[in-house]
């Protein structure tokens, strides 16, 4: 068994130092983007976030999909700026105790757009769509570790154009017996287009993330913790910070930074940090900063809250309710809303924590009673 894990990690790593030397752009931005309001509250990603019934956490891991994600289905929206609009849609099914699957659908509308001839004279109107259909598998191994792979096909279309791409996501996750502590490592988006709009290949937005969730067992407190970005080390966004600070203040832009700040605001653009508080079981709020989305997107002449995220989550027998907001830039933030139904499970089930061992015991129907009995 540590054989197989040492050879899961050896090749997700092997895979992001191929994928760093990489350069150039991607495309199918919108993968990037956090799939629910429980994601965007905790500042975009969480890929160390087990042990729990969510199926929104089993998306951004699939590692974490387990046998209390039975039957259980969760739709979200999103408003980003312009009129842009973001949709998401899940359902997982337990065949056994150690083997769950599931699949997940994203959209993303970017709105009506005035279609011009040569001439600039309105020739009718066009729309822009892209969308997601994820295929995810999850298995337990024994002692709280778990493997999990997502296959996800992209497509995108804009006026009678389109694109067609294959993407895929390869997972470890830990979770302890008694669902304070879990880790993740998740190797996201590996592929790229097969089908172009110009006839030139182009990768997803492959990103290398791990992360950890720590539950106070005193407390009502979830700490979150996450590292973003690990297959990039090129410091790109200090030279962005750089270049702007410097056009604020009237110097010269091309004035190269310090070592110390080099090293310093490399090291702060990748960790996330995010915290959950849950004054009872059928309610949480959370918040969260991201401090690399913050040197992305500030602007040096007008600081505002780029890079913070809050939400909160309400729990109504099976009907799970959670809203959050991310601040991305001075201009606006994005609004996120989700409603979650288990069709199979407690009417606390959403909120609290899973033991693991208790998969490797116990079928998965045993599992879907004790949350009916509840």
């Amino acid at each position: 068994m540590k054989r197989r894990l040492f050879s899961l990690l050896a090749f997700l790593f092997a895979t992001t130092f191929v994928w760093a030397q990489r350069g150039g752009e991607s495309t199918y931005a919108y993968l990037q983007l956090p799939v629910s309001p429980r994601i965007a509250a905790l500042g975009g990603k969480v890929p160390g976030y087990g042990g729990e019934k969510d199926l929104s956490l089993s998306v951004a891991n699939p590692a974490f999909a387990h046998a209390r994600l039975h039957n259980a289905l969760e739709v979200s929206g999103s408003l980003f700026f312009a009129d842009v609009k973001y949709s998401y849609a899940s359902y997982f099914y337990a065949i056994d105790s150690t083997l769950t699957v599931g699949a997940h659908l994203r959209q993303m509308w970017y709105g009506d757009f005035v279609r011009r001839d040569e001439r600039g004279y309105e020739d009718g109107r066009f729309a822009a769509y892209e969308m997601a259909l994820g295929l995810h598998a999850s298995y337990l191994l024994p002692k709280g570790w778990s493997v999990g792979a997502s296959l996800v096909p992209l497509y995108s279309s804009l006026e009678r154009y389109w694109s067609f791409g294959l993407a895929c996501d390869l997972a470890i996750g830990y979770s302890d017996s008694e669902g304070l502590i879990s880790a993740g490592v998740v190797a996201q988006n590996i592929g790229g287009t097969l089908k172009t709009y110009s006839g030139r290949h182009e990768d997803a937005p492959f990103e290398l993330l791990a992360g950890a969730k720590i539950r106070m067992r005193y407390a009502p407190l979830v700490f979150v913790f996450t590292l973003q970005h690990l297959q990039n080390w090129q410091r790109r966004f200090i030279r962005e910070s750089a270049y702007s600070s410097a056009l604020a203040k009237g110097t010269d832009p091309s004035e190269k930074p310090s070592m110390w700040q080099e090293v310093s605001t490399e090291l702060l653009a990748h960790p996330i940090v995010g915290l959950e508080f849950h004054p009872s079981r059928y309610f949480f709020v959370q918040a969260s900063y991201n401090h690399g989305r913050r040197m992305a997107m500030i602007t040096p002449a007008q600081y505002s809250l780029e890079g913070f995220a809050w939400g909160f989550g309400i729990q109504v027998r099976r009907l799970a309710l959670r809203f959050s907001r991310a601040v991305y830039h001075t201009s606006g933030a994005s609004n996120h809303l989700s409603v979650a139904f288990y069709f199979s499970g407690g009417r606390d089930a959403a909120m609290r924590p899973y033991t693991p061992s208790l998969r490797v015991e116990a079928p998965a129907q045993e599992l879907m009673e004790e949350d009916e009995e509840e």
